[in-house]
């Protein structure tokens, strides 16, 4: 008898087509998403002689930077301009569909490729943005990646992995009333943590799961990431079933059948065996806020601000003062009592039809007490809450109601929320500075926001040249003490300053908006300012560093800094892969470790720490060797600053081999498309 098997499992196995000895297995993607931010991967696989591989299987789409007003007039921005220029040319060159500013199918790339049905159970696919997981509430292996790993998809259709370890969460009982998704979501990452599901894949499941339907699902996946998580997922069943039929890229008559015959495999057998469980009572899930910099800051809207004082890790309660500092709030004041400036309706995570259909329940008939902005997922979002009237309501309300596009949420098309601004936004993250350089954000769902809206409170509902690695065997420099928790990669490099080409030097915006005061001076009290550590090249930080967005810019900005280590705690997972595939070392030490070159770094700045990556060890001055773990594969690389798309294609027999019995085997994993004749 077979031994029961996870739903991860299977699709890991289904689509693993060599494994090495160190562990790593090289895994075939059924689907390539990219957006405008690609270009840097394109660019890549054109400097290096290499052509898409399966241009069939890999979609282009704007969305990231795209203007959300005045949209025939294209992007006013010239460096805006130019990337999405770059993505039609790039897309054009490599035989790519592509989904561009004046398609009637354009949209935020995470909600136009369900709509078309390109998202589909048991398929692994992946894209350069960290909420790809998304995708996984299909039952589809959906993860983000960096740029170095986008150009080894495009190059091979491929993609290097080590196998996550797997967490499920299971939700009992039913959800309450004026309770959804986003509530429940917010809830698991204030329980687990932000960094709770680092290294894992997460499938959720129970009874409040299973009752959600297709878009509330995709709001909880969507934000695995902010826990951590490596991608989240869902079994597919009826509800899945029934929400793709008939979608343009979905398999077609008797493909149908087969497909969905196949798709009721795709759960985890009972008795599989999980390398973590978590369980949570739905019942007990409130409506849901954030109060400050990170999404574990959340706490049901009739709590109060947290006081620090009650936590007895020194380390987390420093990390709650400065974020009770930057969100200007005051400890004990009841979150129903916060006042907004403005509201963010909008997102990945929050707007589809039934994220709008929710905020203008709320809204219908009241008005605005702040400005808000409503912006659809998609084009065809947009195009469907027109035909059901709910532009109308939005802008009776005295909301802006724009074309589609990230938008607000990451702040890098010109739509920000305004230095020490407070914004109810339906987003994913909340760091510092997301929303434009100071701005405070609170994340919260469609209703919420819209009640917010009308009362002006939280409510409760009713460069030139191809770069290469430079191979890391050892190291001897002074070390960056840098006592700062959660540092996402917003705050390593903001997301605004992507568009500007990395040939300037992305250094100078090296955690632009958190070593620069309101006035925009240096702020001396940073330690990367301070000129006792100029050019040292280590970086000692704490916990979960790197986390948030798969930007691999802001790896970009710390190599660009001369920055050769990065010692922490516990890394976000795409800035860890991100950081050895551009020979940057990563390196985990415990907090009391850190802590010791902390102090030793502060007594004195000229310090050396030795780091020696073939013998795993780190050397503090005066001190005893301490050594760490590493991926024996990313090791490889690193000691020899490889190429890992050369890697992948010295497996090119089995690639092939892969390739031909999965097309024979599942031919409906091919995109198919109806048309006029048929």
């Amino acid at each position: 008898m077979a031994e029961p098997t996870t739903l991860f499992e299977k699709i890991w196995r289904q689509h693993r087509v060599v494994e090495r000895d160190d562990g790593q297995a090289l895994l075939w993607i059924d689907r390539h998403l990219c957006h405008e931010g690609s270009f840097h991967a394109f660019d890549k696989l054109a400097r290096s002689g290499r052509k898409v591989r399966r241009p069939d299987l890999t979609f282009a789409i704007a969305d990231h930077y795209v203007p959300t007003r005045d949209r025939a007039l294209g992007a006013r921005d010239p460096e805006i301009a130019t990337m999405i220029r770059l993505l039609g040319e790039n897309a054009a060159a490599n035989g790519v569909r592509l989904f561009g500013l004046d398609d009637p199918d354009q949209g935020i790339v995470h909600v136009v490729a369900p709509e078309l049905g390109l998202t589909q159970p048991g398929v692994t696919l992946v894209c350069g943005d960290s909420h790809t997981s998304t995708h996984g509430a299909f039952g589809a292996l959906a993860f983000g990646i960096g740029a170095s790993e986008v150009s080894h998809v495009l190059a091979t259709q491929t993609l290097w992995q080590r196998r996550p370890r797997t967490l499920r969460i299971t939700v009992d009982g039913r959800l309450g009333a004026h309770v959804g998704a986003k509530d429940l979501i917010l809830a698991v990452i204030a329980r687990i943590g932000a960094d709770g599901a680092a290294g894992h894949v997460v499938e959720y499941a129970g009874e409040a799961i299973r009752a959600l339907p297709m878009e509330a699902r995709m709001t909880v996946c969507n934000m695995t990431i902010e826990a951590g998580g490596r991608a989240g997922l869902i079994a597919p069943d009826d509800t899945t079933f029934d929400w793709l039929r008939g979608r343009r890229y979905a398999p077609k008559r008797a493909a149908w059948d087969a497909a969905v015959a196949d798709w009721r495999g795709l759960v985890s057998d009972d008795g599989a065996v999980f390398d973590r469980e978590v369980r949570l009572d739905a019942a007990a899930v409130a409506p849901t806020v954030t109060w400050g910099t990170s999404p574990e800051h959340a706490l049901a809207i009739t709590d109060r601000v947290p006081d620090p004082a009650q936590e007895p890790d020194p380390g987390r309660r420093a990390t709650l003062e400065a974020a009770i500092d930057y969100m200007g709030l005051t400890v004990g004041t009841p979150l129903i009592e916060i006042a907004v400036d403005r509201v963010f309706i909008g997102s990945c995570t929050n707007a589809r039809i039934g994220d709008l259909r929710a905020a203008a329940a709320v809204l219908s008939g009241r008005r605005a007490v702040v400005p808000v902005m409503v912006v659809p997922g998609s084009s065809a979002v947009k195009r469907e809450a027109e035909a059901e009237g709910l532009d109308r309501v939005f802008r009776e309300a005295g909301a802006e109601w724009l074309d589609s596009g990230c938008s607000m949420c990451a702040a890098t098309n010109g739509d920000m929320v305004a230095p020490g601004q407070r914004c109810a936004s339906t987003t994913n993250r909340n760091f510092r500075g997301r929303q434009g350089p100071g701005s405070r954000t609170h994340l919260m769902s469609p209703a919420m926001a819209a009640a917010a809206a009308v009362t002006g409170r939280h409510r409760r509902c009713p460069g030139p040249g191809e770069r290469r690695m430079t191979p890391f065997t050892t190291l001897t420099a002074p070390a960056i003490p840098l006592r700062l928790a959660n540092v996402d990669t917003d705050q390593l490099l903001p997301g605004r300053f992507l568009r500007k080409p990395r040939s300037d030097g992305y250094d100078r915006y090296l955690f632009h908006d958190i070593r620069r005061g309101a006035d925009g001076g240096l702020r001396p009290e940073f330690p990367l300012n301070d000129p006792r550590w100029a050019g040292a090249t280590i970086l000692v930080a704490d916990r979960n560093f790197g986390g948030g967005s798969s930007r691999e810019g802001a790896v970009y900005a710390l190599v660009d800094a001369g920055i050769r280590a990065v010692i922490a705690p516990s890394f976000g997972d795409i800035f860890h892969s991100n950081a050895a595939k551009n020979g940057l070392l990563p390196i985990r030490l415990p907090i009391e470790a850190i802590e010791r070159i902390w102090a030793i770094a502060e007594a004195d700045p000229t310090a050396p720490l030795a780091i020696d990556l073939a013998a795993q060890s780190v050397r503090p001055a005066n001190g005893e060797p301490i050594g760490f773990e590493i991926d024996a594969f990313l090791k490889t690389c690193l000691l020899h600053g490889t190429d890992d798309i050369d890697l992948t294609l010295a497996h090119a027999d089995a690639l092939d081999a892969h390739e031909r019995s999965d097309r024979a085997a599942r031919p409906w994993r091919a995109p198919s498309v109806v048309t006029a004749a048929e």
